[in-house]
C-alpha cells in the first residue's frame, strides 16, 4: 500500500528536493568509534575506508578512538529509503496525475447522480452496471434464501 498512497509520492518530492545536496554532521550518539592499530593514526587508517564507503572521519590525527561518521550527504541516507533527487519530477507527476483523476471521476460521479435524469429510470436502475461490479454472486440473489428447515407445516383442520 506504500506505493498506492500518493503522499509517497509528495513526501519524496518534498524530501529529495529540500535535502539534496546537504551536507551531513554526525551526533556524537551517531558516530562509530573505534581504535586503529599502534602507531598509525586515524585518518591512515580509515582514509581509504571513507573513501570508498563515502564516510568522513572526524578526527583524522587522532592515534585513538577514531570517530567516524558513515554519511557524509543526505542523498546517501535518502537513498536507503528509495528517496532519490532524479526522480523528483516523476514524482510531482504522479502526484498532479492523482489529483486530476479524482477531480475528474468526482465530477463524473456528480453528473450521473445529480444532473442527468435517467429519462424516469430509478437510480439502481441507472447505476446497474456500477454495481454489478460490487455485488459478490449475481447467481445467489436471483435464487433467494435457502429453506433449511425439514420440518413440514400439518394442514389445518376445518
Amino acid at each position: 500500500m506504500y506505493r498506492v498512497s500518493p503522499l509517497t509520492y509528495l513526501v519524496d518530492g518534498i524530501v529529495a528536493t529540500g535535502l539534496h545536496s546537504r551536507v551531513v554532521n554526525c551526533a556524537t550518539n551517531e558516530l562509530a568509534i573505534m581504535q586503529p592499530p599502534s602507531g598509525e593514526t586515524c585518518g591512515s587508517y580509515l582514509s581509504q575506508y571513507a573513501s570508498l564507503a563515502h564516510g568522513a572521519i572526524y578526527n583524522p590525527s587522532a592515534t585513538s578512538d577514531c570517530q567516524y561518521c558513515s554519511v557524509t550527504l543526505a542523498d546517501e541516507f535518502l537513498a536507503g529509503n528509495s528517496i532519490f533527487w532524479d526522480q523528483r519530477w516523476r514524482n510531482w507527476g504522479i502526484g498532479f496525475a492523482y489529483i486530476g483523476f479524482n477531480i475528474i471521476i468526482a465530477v463524473l460521479l456528480y453528473y450521473l447522480i445529480r444532473v442527468r435524469k435517467g429519462s424516469g429510470r430509478t437510480m439502481d436502475e441507472r447505476m446497474k452496471l456500477l454495481l454489478a461490479l460490487f455485488k459478490r454472486d449475481a447467481k445467489e440473489e436471483k435464487k433467494g434464501p435457502e429453506t433449511t428447515t425439514t420440518e413440514t407445516a400439518a394442514p389445518l383442520a376445518t
